[in-house]
């Protein structure tokens, strides 16, 4: 009877790799290919998402981590870094560029670095405040203001 118990708050690798991952948002952000362990303590520290294709792996905390369900892993928070490499258009559609960088203050983001669609213009600080909408893209409010970046 002990081992039953034991064994249902045991879960292998093979339960968590492959499953997709979900985030608070309910977007899903793609499927785990890794899982992170502490040499040391071996705990778990984090584990890899594949987000797709054209998208870097994401590598998410063991914090982040809300529940490891029978089909998929439910995140606590939204990483930041869901949001590198998304498309920033204007509000009438415009493509202004992609994010390069998320500016993040006491846990909150406080702007995006934008690299221009000329590589020669740069990159840009678009503050959060600025921010319209928030999904396959990031649209900016009308009257947005664009920071150049310093080097």
């Amino acid at each position: 009877m002990a081992h039953k118990k034991t064994k249902a708050k045991i879960i292998t690798s093979d339960d968590i790799l492959g499953k997709e991952t979900v985030d608070p948002e309910g977007s899903i952000l793609g499927v785990i290919t890794k899982v992170h362990i502490n040499k040391k303590d071996l705990k778990v520290t984090g584990i890899t998402i594949d987000m797709g294709l054209l998208k870097p792996d994401l590598f998410v905390g063991a914090k982040y981590l809300r529940h490891l369900g029978s089909d998929v892993v439910l995140l606590k928070k939204v990483p930041h870094d869901k949001y590198r490499g998304l498309k920033v258009l204007t509000e009438g559609g415009e493509l202004i560029g992609k994010v390069k960088d998320i500016i993040v203050d006491k846990k909150r983001i406080k702007a995006f670095v934008i690299s221009t669609k000329k590589v020669w213009d740069g990159h840009y600080h678009v503050a959060y405040k600025d921010i319209k909408e928030i999904g396959e893209s990031i649209i900016l409010k009308q009257g947005h203001k664009m920071k150049k970046k310093k080097k």
